[in-house]
């Protein structure tokens, strides 16, 4: 292997380790500004994000018993370290504070925002993590610009303010990184054990963190200490402390997953149903739906996801910095290069690829964009042109991220919808709704949230408060039957539509549908155009949306993958039947 060795001495032209520590200190500081700020967005409604939803019942079911937390619905969809990290901040505040009643809104709220910053933190601290990776690769300038780059990346502050496993899984990948750059470094046993216990947490996080296996093995492959001779005793040592690396991982993740081998038909039943089938389109439900139509899922990821979730001029300098990472002749900079490629590979193969999932990539593609510019800057030929890019770049990508911001500054889209129903419906009038976790808040669900309650809803009710009938149309299973002729679902939605005086949607079947082939769905897709149309004998009144702006400029991002905007910002309307008279 040939190590050059100019990478090493690059460091003459960077600043003082102090300086550089304070600058990272201002970098985390603003990092975890965007992070923190205001994480009771959206509370106490917590249908507002299912998968957050989920997260958070599991949290819940836990402090109660194993049992009862592994027997739940869909319970092993995600790995259970971020729920008890929350667990343990719950028991803090209710030691200090009060007990937390989850049928009471203000303590919904605590609660959301507990588990929130665990999210925030996690999101935060990844940021010294990305430092510290990248000034090995090529020193403090580096480390700082790559800092700079995560710090500002609008896919790490957003899903910041949700409480899921990802934020959780992006911190340990980044520890995990920096443990596999130590094996390649020293080889030696301690770098082997601190780097299998990372990787166990990181799969506490999410299952998904197995690609990590390909780093590590590349790190362990490449590092000081193969046998010199072919003694075959010497070679089974190596190897022997090799897999040592691995049975520490998995020792960490069952030991402190006991419910996978206590529980392990319900882990296989929730894997097989909830991740393997239908992100490898096994199965097809319904809210795989907008990628029914995706011819090139791999191409998506640079088209759409990165496009979204760093900025254009971003991605455009971090996959640059990736190939620039592979022509490295260093063993680190392998290393490195194989962590985000290592997870495409795996999660590329998805149908169904959210934008979530492009979250493990921004802090190798941030050390890769930040690589790239110290390296160019060191070089008098290219060092005006890298200052240039290097300076648009960043700006660019902190002008996003506070454009973003606006998302979290603005009163939430269902609860100004809500405001407006209030204002302008009749008390007790009938509103057609569907189900869908965006259901602009009403009646008990504003006023009186029960953490326990589930107001999807499914069939017509009238809520607690009796402030509107609400009448259920089921997009999601009764009209996506494929067993249902058109004529039954026509009638369906003729029913539906002639017990309505008001409609109040969001655009997630709107969407949806959209993809769908219109050889199945064309009854639904028939339906969307005619409401939007004016065909139907509803006109719409008004519709509530914030788009991420900055001193008076919108980024229209509707043509961002759909979850990039369904969670926290999406479109709400509002129709009301022609002749029927609001407040």
């Amino acid at each position: 292997m040939v190590v050059r060795a100019q990478y090493h001495l690059s460091q003459v032209s960077d600043i003082s380790r102090s300086r550089a520590l304070l600058w990272l200190c201002v970098l985390a500081l603003a990092g975890g500004a965007l992070r923190f700020y205001n994480l009771a967005w959206g509370a106490p409604f917590y249908h507002f994000h299912i998968d957050e939803h989920f997260v958070f019942t599991g949290a819940d079911n836990l402090r109660v018993s194993m049992e009862q937390a592994a027997n739940a619905p869909k319970f092993f969809m995600y790995s259970p370290l971020p729920m008890y990290l929350l667990n343990g901040l719950r028991t803090i505040y209710e030691t200090f504070a009060h007990r937390l009643d989850l049928t009471n809104p203000q303590d919904e709220i605590t609660y959301m925002v507990l588990g929130r910053a665990v999210s925030a933190t996690f999101a935060t601290a990844t940021i010294p993590v990305v430092y510290a990776i990248a000034t090995k690769l090529a020193g403090r300038v580096a480390g700082l610009l790559s800092a700079a780059f995560l710090a500002f990346t609008v896919l790490s502050l957003r899903d910041a303010h949700f409480f899921t496993v990802d934020a959780g899984l992006v911190f340990f990948c980044g520890v995990t990184w920096l443990c596999a750059l130590r094996v390649a470094e020293r080889g030696d046993l301690a770098s082997v054990i601190l780097a299998g216990v990372a990787f166990g947490f990181a799969v506490l996080c999410k299952y998904s963190a197995a690609f990590l296996g390909a780093p590590l093995g590349l790190a362990y492959l490449l590092a000081p200490g193969r046998p010199a001779t072919m003694a075959p005793g010497a070679w089974v040592r190596w190897v022997v402390r090799g897999v040592l690396l691995l049975a520490v991982a998995a020792a960490v993740f069952l030991l402190l997953d006991p419910m996978v081998w206590l529980y392990p038909d319900k882990f296989r039943l929730d894997f097989r149903q909830q991740v393997t089938e239908p992100l490898l389109g096994v199965t097809k439900p319904l809210f795989l739906g907008t990628f029914a139509d995706l011819t090139h899922p791999r191409l998506y990821w640079v088209t759409n996801l990165l496009w979204w979730a760093q900025g254009p001029a971003l991605e455009a300098w971090a996959l640059l910095g990736l190939a620039w990472l592979v022509t490295r002749r260093h063993r680190l900079a392998w290393v490195s290069a194989l962590v985000p490629i290592a997870y495409f590979a795996m999660a590329g193969n998805s149908v169904a690829p959210f934008v979530r999932y492009a979250l493990p990539l921004m802090p190798p593609l941030a050390v890769a964009a930040g690589v790239l510019s110290a390296d160019l800057l060191r070089r008098p030929r290219w060092h005006m042109a890298a200052l240039v890019v290097t300076t648009v770049v960043l700006a660019s990508t902190a002008l996003y991220a506070a454009a973003y911001m606006n998302v979290f500054r603005k009163p939430d889209s269902r609860v100004a919808a809500s405001d407006y129903m209030r204002a302008h419906i009749p008390a007790g009038a009938t509103v057609l709704v569907e189900p869908t976790h965006n259901l602009p808040p009403t009646g008990a669900y504003r006023d009186q949230t029960n953490f326990y309650r589930d107001y999807m809803p499914w069939d017509p009710f009238t809520d607690e408060l009796r402030e509107f009938r609400l009448i259920g149309m089921d997009s999601y299973r009764h009209l996506y039957s494929r067993e249902l002729s058109d004529q039954e679902k026509q009638a369906y939605i003729n029913g539906r539509l002639g017990l309505a005086d008001w409609i109040v949607i969001d655009d997630y079947y709107l969407q949806v549908y959209r993809h769908l082939p219109a050889s199945e769905h064309g009854v639904m897709k028939q339906f969307y155009r005619d409401l939007f149309n004016g065909q139907l004998p509803f006109q719409l009144e008004r519709s509530f949306k914030t788009y991420p702006s900055l001193f008076g400029v919108e980024i229209n991002d509707d043509r961002a993958e759909m979850t990039f905007r369904h969670f926290d910002h999406p479109r709400i309307f509002v129709f009301r039947r022609k002749g029927v008279v609001g407040r």
